[in-house]
């Protein structure tokens, strides 16, 4: 048995036909999930990007969920555990965070291929300038004008065929590692792309599917401009920018699906197309992914195509722990004692629906520089927004509300407390530290003082993409 994981940047689930959604062109995405296994209560782990990738890696959440740091050596991870079993494993990705800046996502492989170019990608510098000045990008966040857009514009101003944007380059090579291993016994290849990662700036034949391209030709749209700014044409013209990276993954995603499919390998190889998260849209008054996980951000894609499954949905909750553990299960290896996921391979193969009882999501909470704490935790019903300071508490029902814009609290003090109760017995056996269960449990934050946040052989780490270098980005 192969596996290919496909971890996709960004994608809302609601923006895929086969979850609903009649405006999006994902013709790829849904035959593929007419032959698999849909599960409609996915859900956000440790956010965001490196989190969510060492929830999968690891098979755990941590203590109780993981901060943005690199891999480390500590926990057996995924594709190690493979390796070690006979699997030949790689990674081939373009999401930068993965090897930039000694994350580290490369050592557990065998092999690992890293398509350049995306976002904060550190692969050019040279001395054209950013070159994007119009009256949007004057107001983009301090840290995306200095850092990031400079970075993106020299990554990318040289694109022309969709063959140079870099998700299209990393669906390829994934196809080309296929073709070069069809004689090998066993595979574990992970697919990682920021393809719907913002800046949304697709080839313009995507962006016409859904609107005029040429909107306003002397300016640029593609998702880092305040919701304030933006008229309704301007955040219609943003969306179906957004829209036009969802066509692309599909398209490119489906090349290499055929190939799998032509390689003959497709009848051995179990296939997981999962994401780390959505986005907000302006909804609740947010664009990005700033500010409470709310459905829009912490409901996750994942859909499974296993040989012998027997395809349709699933209602039971899966998170992204649970994903290592589900392949060693699929590959009768033995889940390693670390491992905190729960396997959902019964529930592949339709022998059972019984997911976990409440997904717990969050970015992981620095107890002792905190001013507050805030963590969501849903069953398939109620969602939970719970906070350290109890007045600022919100719940929802999934079920007559799944937008989550009528805060039902006052009407359902029981299932909050329900919940609630929940969330804490969570962080109590993921070894939280007291503080921050006291911090939940009581409204006041207990004694920090023995509280690491970061280990300390890494209390000098700093994210690559802070500007660390001594040049002026602006001029340069």
């Amino acid at each position: 048995m192969n596996f290919v994981l496909i971890c996709i940047d960004t994608l809302r689930y609601d923006h895929l036909s086969c979850h609903g959604n009649n405006w999006i062109k994902t013709p790829n995405l849904e035959a593929f999930a007419q032959e698999s296994v849909i599960f409609d209560n996915a859900y956000v782990g440790s956010y965001a990007t490196i989190p969510h990738r060492t929830d999968v890696m690891k098979g755990s959440f941590g203590t109780p969920l993981h901060p943005w740091l690199p891999l480390g050596f500590d926990d057996p991870r995924l594709p190690e555990v493979l390796g070690k079993a006979g699997w030949a494993t790689a990674l081939i990705c373009d999401t930068p965070h993965l090897i930039n800046g000694a994350h580290g996502f490369d050592h557990p492989f065998h092999a690992w291929h890293f398509e350049r170019g995306s976002e904060v990608d550190r692969h050019i510098i040279d001395d054209y300038g950013p070159d994007r000045d119009d009256k949007y990008s004057k107001h983009y966040s301090k840290h995306v004008r200095a850092c990031t857009l400079p970075q993106y514009v020299r990554n990318n101003r040289d694109r022309r065929l969709e063959e140079d944007w870099s998700s299209p380059r990393t669906f390829k090579a994934a196809g080309d590692f296929v073709e070069m291993n069809t004689r090998r016994e066993k595979f574990f290849l992970w697919v990682d792309t920021f393809a719907t990662h913002e800046p949304w700036e697709p080839p313009e034949h995507y962006v016409a599917l859904y609107d005029d391209p040429q909107f306003d030709p002397n300016c640029k749209l593609m998702g880092w401009e305040p919701l304030e700014m933006l008229s309704p044409d301007e955040l219609r013209h943003v969306k179906a920018h957004y829209a036009g990276e969802v066509t692309m993954l599909d398209h490119n995603l489906g090349r290499f699906l055929d190939r799998l499919a032509n390689s003959g390998r497709d009848r051995d190889t179990v296939v997981i197309v999962t994401t780390d998260h959505g986005i907000n849209l302006g909804a609740h008054g947010i664009m990005g992914k700033t500010g409470t996980l709310y459905e829009q951000i912490a409901h996750e894609v994942m859909i499974v195509r296993a040989p012998g499954a027997r395809p349709g949905r699933r209602s039971g909750i899966v998170q992204p722990a649970d994903i290592m553990p589900t392949i060693l299960e699929l590959a009768e290896v033995d889940v390693p004692e670390e491992c905190q996921g729960r396997s959902f391979a019964s529930m592949i193969t339709g022998e059972h629906d019984d997911g976990r009882k409440v997904a717990v999501s969050g970015v992981a909470i620095n107890v002792a520089g905190a001013e507050k704490g805030e963590l969501v935790v849903q069953d398939q019903r109620w969602c939970l927004i719970d906070r350290t300071d109890p007045s600022q508490r919100e719940l929802y029902d999934k079920e007559s509300d799944r937008a989550e814009v009528h805060n039902v609290i006052h009407q359902h003090p029981q299932e909050a407390e329900r919940l609630h109760r929940m969330l804490t017995d969570f962080l109590n056996e993921h070894a939280a530290h007291n503080a921050l269960v006291e911090w939940f449990q009581t409204g006041v934050k207990g004694n920090t003082s023995d509280y690491r946040h970061v280990p300390d052989y890494l209390k000098n780490f700093q994210h690559y993409w802070k500007g660390s270098l001594n040049v002026d980005v602006h001029k340069y």
